[in-house]
């Protein structure tokens, strides 16, 4: 008698004598040898071998079948959740030797920074859109290739709203292009107001792309266009809005002249700002610097509006340099001064403090060999 103990606890009589009892087993006998063709998983188990003496003998042999892993997932093939809730993803695997199953994420990776994990499962905890996208588990054995199962996580949240450009410098005529990057799930629907009324479309295209960009352009800016832009983003979690603002003003300006002055009793101060129409005038404020926080008190603003040279205003671009000689200083001394800069539609901001000082007479107090520092900046003087 030769029978089979399959795996599941299942006999099955294979042979009894020369009578083949199984023929689509794929058995065949050969003297005292049983001999098994195109063999498959469903083979492995126990095979006993009986011969009724008295008492029975029987020859036990045992098959174990190896093959490649498979997995399938448990989990649904899209995971959509809520914000600040958490997601387990699983798969199952089948292999012999037994599968070890990894989790990886396409194109990144995993929330907790690493490559890759292990486990029938992975849990994502406090999710938000930065989890998003297709996670694999792949399960390996060593024989064959490994297989993969995918799953998709798609976080519902409330829309977000991002500017590049909180403001954006322009002139008569030219074309303006606001634009915010709008993210939710589900999809925002986005609008645009200025100054908190609803946009007109005439002179306005509004636009989006795949890479959540909204772009609103104005052709030819008119005066009357100027003013604070609102995108509102909406979708069933909430809503978000920010504000550009289109201005004609001048922007901010920017020191471009060095600390050290080249002169003991004056100082060439440089700048450069962007404007779109012709500089009016400027407004300059300049004191001596406070050298020491305890002892001395720092001077008295000197406050003057000019107006600028006429090379100065020849326009052919936005940007404008602009230079002011300061006349009258005390040689070795520190000073500091502002900017602001005025055009047809308003002044700008004032520009930040910058510290400057002459050239020494004698020893400057804040002298090291050959070295003066100014707020801990060091130049050659």
């Amino acid at each position: 008698m030769f029978k089979h103990i399959m795996l599941n606890g299942e006999d099955r009589l294979l042979f009894v004598g020369e009578i083949d009892l199984k023929p689509a087993a794929k058995f065949t006998r050969n003297g005292n040898s049983y001999v098994l063709n195109g063999v498959t998983r469903r083979h492995a188990g126990k095979y006993v071998c009986r011969i009724e003496t008295s008492p029975p003998t029987e020859l036990e042999h045992t098959l174990d079948v190896q093959y490649p892993a498979s997995v399938r997932r448990e989990s649904e093939k899209v995971q959509r959740v809520v914000q600040g809730s958490s997601v387990t993803l699983e798969c199952m695997a089948d292999g012999n030797p037994t599968a070890a199953i990894s989790w990886s994420r396409q194109q990144g990776h995993l929330p907790s920074g690493t490559q890759s994990e292990e486990g029938l499962s992975i849990t994502l905890e406090n999710v938000d859109r930065h989890v998003e996208g297709t996670y694999i588990c792949t399960a390996s054995n060593g024989i064959g290739d490994p297989s993969s199962a995918s799953m998709t996580v798609e976080v519902e949240y409330p829309p977000e709203v991002i500017t590049e450009q909180a403001i954006l410098h322009t002139g008569e005529g030219d074309e303006a292009k606001l634009m915010c990057i709008v993210h939710g799930r589900p999809t925002p629907a986005v609008s645009w107001s200025r100054n908190g009324d609803p946009l007109m479309t005439d002179n306005h295209i509004i636009e989006h792309d795949s890479l959540h960009r909204h772009t609103l352009t104005i052709s030819k800016v008119k005066e009357e266009d100027f003013g604070d832009y609102t995108c509102t983003a909406e979708n069933a979690r909430g809503q978000k809005a920010n504000t550009l603002r289109l201005t004609g003003l001048p922007k901010t300006p920017k020191m471009t002249s060095s600390p050290a002055g080249g002169e003991k009793t004056s100082y060439t101060l440089t700048w450069e700002t962007e404007s779109y129409t012709p500089i009016a005038q400027y407004r300059l404020q300049y004191r001596k610097f406070k050298p020491n926080v305890t002892t001395q008190a720092p001077g008295q603003w000197i406050d003057r509006l000019y107006s600028p040279k006429t090379s100065e205003n020849n326009f052919t671009g936005p940007i404008h340099h602009m230079t002011h000689p300061i006349e009258m200083l005390e040689p070795a001394t520190d000073y500091e001064a502002t900017v602001a800069v005025e055009n047809k539609f308003g002044w700008s901001g004032t520009s930040e403090v910058f510290q400057f000082y002459t050239r020494k007479g004698m020893a400057h107090p804040m002298e090291t060999q050959g070295i003066g520092c100014v707020y801990g900046k060091c130049d050659e003087r």
